[in-house]
């Protein structure tokens, strides 16, 4: 694989891979997306399935900002187990972008993500019009602190794929096992019948010209199999634990980040407070 400037790779041992993001994108993201209401946001849009209310939110200053990276270890020489695992919310591999995979189902983890989408039109105060999606045209976004896809990523697949040409690798599933864009060998569009319950496949690749199983993101699908359903290897419960941390609520965001913003001006307010006017410090708990 080849791995975007946002992402750090060692391998610690011969079947170990150890991956460390920034968190942020290799490629640029909309300026505006659309995200859950909080107290005092001005809804705009709702969400196809779902109706969640939805508010508009700036990517510079309020994603980025909030965005924080992971590390995670993946045995790479994976096997396949007797019985597979269902994938969970939260990370359930990495790209080559340096985010998260997620699996498709968010909001009220049974409703496919793509599939309940929403946008809104708008001009911002430059007199620019700008679209803002709940889940943009790579069919990522942000939960406040992981960016992440739910489905095949066209920003990530166009930086090792061809619009007509075979996939190559873009990531690494937690088990072990790799993901791949929705095209086979031959350039061919992957149907969802072609694939396991999990999305996977053996079959021959760029990179595995005699065959290797893999994970496929199909193209187009809004389904619950536009993302990886289940691991055909084995996570360790570890592994599964940390990955589970990333996937807070979506609807909480907006909540998330104010109290982050608010707990970071009490900080500043403190270390403030305790600088005397001569220069001295007074400690915390005399004044």
């Amino acid at each position: 694989m080849s791995f975007g400037s946002t992402v750090t790779v060692t391998f610690p041992s011969a079947c170990a891979m150890t991956l460390t993001t920034s968190g942020k994108p290799n490629y640029t993201p909309n300026a505006y997306y659309l995200a859950p209401t909080n107290t005092g946001q001005t809804a705009v849009a709702y969400t196809s399935v779902t109706k969640t209310a939805l508010a508009v939110i700036s990517y510079a200053s309020v994603i980025a900002p909030s965005l924080q990276g992971t590390s995670a270890t993946i045995d790479i020489c994976p096997t396949q187990a007797s019985t597979t695992t269902a994938t969970s919310l939260g990370a359930i591999g990495y790209l080559i972008s340096g985010t998260a995979m997620f699996n498709s189902f968010e909001m009220n983890a049974s409703t496919p993500a793509v599939a309940d989408n929403a946008s809104y039109t708008f001009t911002d105060g430059t007199g620019t019009q700008q679209t803002a999606y709940f889940l943009d045209q790579c069919n990522s976004h942000s939960n406040g602190t992981t960016w992440h896809a739910h489905g095949n990523p066209n920003c990530v697949t166009s930086q090792v794929d061809t619009s007509t040409g075979p996939s190559h690798i873009i990531g690494i599933a937690l088990d072990g096992f790799p993901v791949y864009g929705g095209r086979d060998i031959n350039g061919n569009l992957i149907d969802v019948s072609q694939l396991d319950a999990c999305n996977g496949i053996t079959s021959a690749t760029p990179e595995f010209p005699s065959g290797a199983y893999h994970y496929v993101l199909p193209i187009g699908v809004t389904t619950k199999y536009a993302s990886i359903n289940c691991y055909k290897g084995t996570v360790s419960g570890a592994t599964m634990a940390e990955a589970r941390k990333l996937a807070c609520n979506m609807k909480t965001m907006f909540a998330m980040i104010e109290n982050r913003d608010q707990d970071k001006r009490k900080a500043k307010q403190t270390l403030a407070d305790m600088v005397m006017p001569d220069g001295t410090t007074m400690a915390s708990g005399s004044m």
